[in-house]
């Protein structure tokens, strides 16, 4: 009878792990999303520790935060986009860069769309809950 004991609380701890397991990797998947992809005093594309000086320079808002060296790309990406510049200062800022940039910005969007998507919102729902616990 007792191994019969010992199997059930077995069972119990695997289930109990399992449910710490799911509990983790859930909380991991909000931080990234929120802590690497949504941080106001890092650049959006490349890190850096933002100055809190790059917005005054800025020619116009950006959706993203921006050190200055980026905020400057943005900028030139934008124009150079949009058809109001024809060509860079700078002979690396290719039709490579353009389309580096543009990705790159398609896959800003595709994240935002992932954060309004109804599985992330219910995500968001369950940790919620779990942190009340």
């Amino acid at each position: 009878m007792a191994d019969i004991i010992e199997f059930g609380k077995k069972a119990e701890n695997l289930r109990s792990e399992r449910d710490n397991a799911a509990r983790r990797r859930k909380i991991e998947a909000l931080r990234k999303i929120f802590q690497c992809t949504q941080c106001v005093v890092r650049c959006a594309k490349c890190g850096a520790q933002i100055e809190s000086q790059a917005e005054e320079y800025a020619k116009f808002a950006t959706p993203y935060s921006f050190c200055n060296c980026c905020r400057q790309e943005y900028e030139e990406y934008r124009a150079r986009a949009c058809g109001n510049r024809a060509d860079s200062d700078c002979y690396w800022h290719n039709s490579g860069w353009m389309e580096a940039w543009e990705t790159w910005l398609q896959h800003q969007e595709a994240l935002a769309r992932y954060r309004q998507s109804k599985e992330f919102l219910q995500l968001i729902d369950e940790v919620e809950h779990l942190l009340r616990k």
